[in-house]
């Protein structure tokens, strides 16, 4: 019976936390990291909901897409990781409203990501 009622604990926390990163988080946002490379500069960040996990893409300019990895959305925080040919980066940014602002973490250094939810 402890059992069965942790385990409802434990899965309905997980499944909140997701439902509000849902919430938070999934749509379209158009992006903006103004000291990354030409056509790395400007596109948009798309985020969903599958199987119970957040999923994101990013879109370049051009049309290119890449799959995030590590996807995730805590306290406000949203934070994932891609590979930009050839190479990881990171993103680190807060989200407040519709607004986002951060970091991406690469091997040239740290660059600022503005982004907006498109609504």
């Amino acid at each position: 019976m402890i059992r069965a009622f942790l385990f409802v604990v434990v899965f309905g926390s997980v499944n909140a936390a997701v439902t509000q990163a849902s919430n938070v988080l999934v749509g379209s946002w158009k992006y903006e990291v103004p000291s990354a490379p030409y056509g790395y500069e400007k596109g948009t960040l798309v985020f969903a909901e599958k199987e119970g996990k957040l999923v994101g893409e990013v879109k370049f300019a051009d049309g290119y897409k890449i799959t995030m990895k590590d996807v995730a959305y805590e306290e406000g925080v949203f934070k994932a990781g891609l590979y930009v040919d050839c190479e990881y980066v990171s993103v680190n940014a807060k989200i407040e409203g519709n607004k986002m602002t951060g970091t991406v973490k690469t091997t040239e250094g740290d660059m600022k990501i503005t982004a907006e939810k498109e609504k």
